[in-house]
């Protein structure tokens, strides 16, 4: 697993998928940022 790549999910109202999401990349990646675009 390659430490010096970070991965940047946008997310606008996706509470029902975002647990996948990132569950899947972690398969890929250590470093994830979620940057939540105002979800109501």
């Amino acid at each position: 697993m390659n430490e010096d790549i970070w991965i940047i999910i946008p997310a606008y109202n996706e509470e029902k998928n975002i647990g996948k999401v990132i569950d899947k990349t972690k398969e890929y990646v250590k470093n994830i940022i979620v940057a939540d675009d105002g979800s109501r």
